[in-house]
């Protein structure tokens, strides 16, 4: 078992799980009914969701060494960012602005995928 991917994983999931379930606990109860609704929707799902649990994979790959675990993360962060860029180009009032969401969206999953390959 590696101790610092243990801490980083402490750290970069932990403290915000904290401070994202203070937040909850300080909402009123139609608030947390939006945050329920909002956090269930299929796009915020099969978006935002899927990031998440890549990252996931990716801090736990370290600890306990397998890397299939990678392979995971990576085909998850890539499903996620492709379904941000089709639903970025549906929803784009302005194509102009859709096209620099979309390049900038593209950097990130080849530096992220680069970084951990």
């Amino acid at each position: 078992m590696n101790i610092d991917a243990i801490v980083r994983l402490v750290l970069m999931l932990g403290i915000p799980a904290f401070m994202m379930w203070r937040s909850y606990k300080k909402m009123s109860e139609e608030e947390r009914n939006d945050v329920k609704t909002d956090f269930t929707s299929k796009r915020f799902i099969s978006t935002i969701g899927l990031v998440a649990l890549s990252l996931l994979f990716f801090l736990l790959e370290p600890i306990f060494e397998m890397t299939w675990m990678k392979m995971i993360g990576a085909v998850f962060l890539s499903i996620g960012i492709l379904v941000s860029i089709v639903l970025t180009w549906i929803d784009a009032p302005s194509k102009r602005k859709a096209v620099l969401k979309i390049i900038t969206l593209l950097i990130g999953l080849s530096i992220i995928l680069w970084a951990n390959y």
